[in-house]
């Protein structure tokens, strides 16, 4: 986890050393910043997982404003007075983890967490939190507060999902076979085609990013050319855009700048292997013998899906433009907890 932390004061440095020392599993960053440049430092660091102020919720606030976008995007924010005496979220509570984070802050400082969204504090289910864990990634985020609404409420929220959950069902959670898709509250599915049954706008789609994008390309191949390859190859397989979790390639490829555009304008990993460690892989693979002539391997697209996934290749080779695009699946494993 990325934390950046700011102080304004000598206490607030104090407490962002503690802070620091505390969290040595985190790439921990510590700034101390006049007002005057607290716009553009937090411009900077609003990519980061999460914000750590020390000083006043006003200063915070006033920072924050101009750069807040949505609630599936926006990092944790957390105040902490320069005291040390209480941690408040502020923002990404749910899915960003600042009610999590700011708890954890409080234990190292002996302070009072300050919590306050609705599901917490009335220890309800919150489907957010719980499909940021799950990995399951949201569509659709101002159908939220309609989820959470009925379970305040007491009310049943009927969930339909594509994939086996295992545990104990929580309070007010109910699976069932519900004729119509849009009677449902929650669909959990990575099906284009059951997405767009849905008319009804007020159900929540949670999508699992099961899907590895195994990826083969000339040099110098086009960002839109690899964009629209594997955009194609989701489309024929009936799969979301959000289930895609990651893209690879041969190690030669990990340069390539269509590739690195690709997978930064959505915000995926991109990992590449050896020509050894793709030969290894076991299986039914698409061969061609230029492509082994030039890499030293027969096929690159489905061996690095395979590779990366772990999973079971759920597209061959798809071939045009200069470009091979494969798709490999692992089902998900899901838990209510």
């Amino acid at each position: 986890m990325k934390i950046s932390t700011i102080a304004f004061t000598d206490n607030g440095m104090e407490i962002a050393g503690r802070l620091a020392d505390s969290f040595e599993d985190c790439e921990f960053e510590i700034s101390r910043c006049a007002r005057g440049g607290l716009s553009q430092w937090t411009e900077e660091h609003f990519t980061r997982d999460a914000i750590v102020f020390i000083g006043a919720m006003g200063i915070a606030v006033r920072a924050i404003a101009p750069f807040v976008k949505t609630k599936t995007k926006d990092p944790a924010v957390i105040v902490v007075d320069e005291l040390g005496h209480f941690s408040i979220p502020v923002l990404s509570g749910h899915i960003g983890g600042a009610n999590e984070l700011a708890v954890k802050i409080a234990d190292v400082l002996g302070a009072v967490p300050v919590i306050t969204t609705a599901t917490d504090i009335n220890n309800v289910f919150a489907i957010d939190t719980w499909a940021k864990g799950e990995n399951l990634r949201i569509l659709n985020p101002e159908c939220i507060k309609l989820v959470s609404s009925k379970l305040l409420k007491g009310k049943t929220v009927h969930v339909k999902s594509s994939y086996f959950i295992g545990g104990k069902l929580p309070e007010n959670i109910q699976i069932n076979d519900l004729e119509d898709l849009n009677d449902y509250d929650v669909l959990i599915t990575h099906n284009n085609g059951d997405i767009e049954k849905i008319n009804n706008k007020n159900i929540l789609l949670l999508v699992p990013a099961i899907i590895t994008a195994g990826i083969g390309c000339r040099r110098g191949i086009g960002f839109e050319i690899i964009e629209k390859s594997v955009l194609n190859a989701l489309n024929k397989e009936n799969c979301h855009i959000l289930s895609l979790k990651a893209i690879a390639s041969i190690d030669k490829k990990a340069n390539e700048k269509g590739i690195l555009e690709f997978a930064g304008k959505y915000g995926l990993p991109f990992n590449t292997y050896s020509a050894e460690e793709l030969n290894s892989l076991e299986g039914d693979f698409t061969k061609s013998d230029f492509v082994k002539s030039v890499v030293s391997v027969d096929n690159v697209c489905e061996r690095s899906a395979i590779a990366e996934s772990k999973g079971e290749l759920i597209r061959r080779k798809d071939a045009g433009n200069g470009v091979t695009v494969a798709l490999a699946i692992n089902e998900p494993v899901i838990s209510w907890e």
